[in-house]
């Protein structure tokens, strides 16, 4: 309620929301904290480290190997988008950008923001046009919440989790589902009927075939069941529900992380995770598993993504980097002899200091 009361006052008057719009995320992200302490304050590091450590190397590989599926999968939702913009790229350049641009926002946040940038950067220097890089973004963000829906809605439907706080929601665990699955489907229905393009607030608004919407509904739910299959794949025996019912409580956390604004959900996910599936198995065997999980699909990937942007940037400037090399090269090439020969002097003085004094024990102690 308190979400959609910012929105609301942002389309009024947007100066009004301006501290509203910037509390919401961090109240979320101090209650997350504040029910993180809570489930962990009895248990130390090395239970958790103990639980890394018990990880199936299996499974593990496992997990990886669906994370490369899900990314892969990724690259459609460029691919419908930039057939609802009419225009046409090869197929290498869209899975590079979409990969970059998802492994961006899933861990900076604001992903509207943040993945657009990565689109506008790349998809700018292939021909497209601000209004065709805009309309490639918005496409993406609506078929990420078509998937969440027709996946989040079934799956609490036919299984809805049990955790303390659905519990008190006056619409229900299957209700949720059903508003869930209402979105999606009236979202298929409006596209197969609709013969005139929508206007909104004076913007023209020209939806897709149904062809078109069917692809990003099924794309984007069988992305949403790749990345919960990530996740519960890594989760210890204990901690097993029914795929249904996991699925269910990986969308309730995702989109309460989704909402929050948080990179990642980082807490925000974790806390709802907590909540649920502690009554199972110690909290530290969860945690454990939610890091391994938080390792394995965001942050490799975005170490891999940001590599990949850093290279692209320096091939299409690499005429500029030739320059600096050389430049650097002149301007410190005749230096670094001297530097090497007073460096080989040091060491050897600080080894023969070093085997004339006693040894402290202490020392080789931290050396081991």
């Amino acid at each position: 309620i308190l979400v959609f009361l910012v929105m609301f006052l942002f389309l009024q008057n947007w100066r009004a929301t301006i501290i509203p719009t910037i509390a919401v995320p961090v109240v979320l992200l101090g209650l997350s904290a504040w029910v993180l302490h809570r489930e962990l304050r009895e248990f130390h590091w090395h239970d958790v480290s103990t639980a890394l450590e018990a990880l199936s190397g299996a499974r593990l590989a496992l997990a990886v190997g669906v994370t490369v599926v899900n990314y892969a999968l990724l690259s459609l939702y460029d691919v419908l988008a930039l057939t609802y913009a009419r225009k046409s790229l090869p197929y290498p350049r869209v899975a590079m950008t979409s990969f970059i641009a998802y492994a961006f926002g899933n861990n900076l946040g604001a992903s509207m923001l943040s993945s657009a940038s990565v689109r506008y950067r790349l998809y700018s220097a292939w021909g497209l046009s601000v209004v065709d890089v805009t309309r490639v973004a918005v496409f993406c963000g609506l078929t990420l919440w078509l998937g969440l829906g027709l996946t989040g809605g079934v799956a609490l439907l036919v299984s809805p989790p049990s955790l303390p706080g659905l519990a008190a929601l006056p619409v229900g665990t299957r209700m949720l589902g059903v508003l869930f699955l209402t979105v999606a489907l009236g979202y298929l229905v409006l596209c197969a009927t609709a013969r005139k393009p929508l206007v909104l607030r004076g913007h023209t608004l020209q939806l897709p075939s149904l062809r078109l919407a069917l692809g990003q509904v099924l794309v984007s739910g069988a992305d949403w069941l790749l990345a919960a299959g990530v996740l519960f794949l890594l989760l210890p025996e204990g901690a097993r529900l029914s795929l249904p019912a996991f699925i269910g409580l990986y969308m309730v956390g995702q989109v309460a992380g989704l909402i929050s604004q948080v990179p990642g959900g980082l807490g925000v996910f974790e806390s709802i995770l907590l909540a649920a599936l502690t009554p199972r198995v110690p909290a530290p065997a969860v945690l454990g598993s939610l890091m391994a999980w938080r390792l394995v699909y965001y942050v490799g990937p975005f170490v891999l993504a940001a590599g990949m942007m850093a290279t692209s940037e320096v091939l299409r400037r690499r005429e500029q980097v030739s320059r600096l090399v050389k430049g650097v090269h002149a301007s410190f090439g005749p230096v670094v002899p001297l530097v090497a020969a007073a460096g080989a002097v040091l060491a050897g003085a600080v080894l023969l200091v070093s085997g004339a004094t006693p040894t402290v024990q202490e020392r080789l102690v931290v050396l081991r």
